[in-house]
């Protein structure tokens, strides 16, 4: 008996196709394109989604943490307090309408760039710095209605 590869083929027992139908077959992203030979999605890369969202975050706490915009805005609305539009003032409001509105491009930017692929946590980044940057923008301009004369 010999023991070499071509004389010990067995018989094919592969079910026919034309007997059963196949079971739907299972996708998976990465083992699809690794079998069909087409290359992984890349990763966004320096001007991808996840970069505008983070930027878009850290504009936003830049506006939040260094002015006195709610300072500001609570003097004249729960104290009931008037005053002028001075140069300080006016400062602070427009260096925080400024970043929010920066914030609130930079967040809406990393939204329209954003594909299937883009990761989760920087869409709902994004999604969060445009509200509440929006927030921050419609503050801002009620305070300079506010304190205008």
């Amino acid at each position: 008996m010999s023991t070499s590869p071509e004389d010990t083929t067995e018989p094919d027992t592969a079910p026919d196709s034309s007997d059963s139908p196949d079971p739907a077959p299972r996708k998976s992203p990465s083992g699809e394109a690794f079998v069909s030979g087409v290359p992984a999605p890349a990763p966004a890369g320096l001007f991808g989604p996840e970069t505008f969202s983070v930027a878009g975050l850290l504009l936003l706490a830049t506006t939040v943490l260094s002015t006195e915009l709610i300072a500001i805005f609570n003097q004249h609305t729960l104290t009931g307090a008037t005053g002028t539009l001075s140069a300080p003032v006016q400062g602070q409001l427009t260096g925080a309408g400024l970043f929010s509105a920066l914030a609130v491009v930079s967040a809406a930017v990393a939204l329209t760039r954003a594909t299937p692929t883009t990761r989760p946590w920087a869409r709902h980044l994004a999604a969060a710095t445009v509200l509440v940057g929006l927030l921050v923008v419609v503050l801002t301009v009620v305070s300079y209605v506010l304190l205008s004369p």
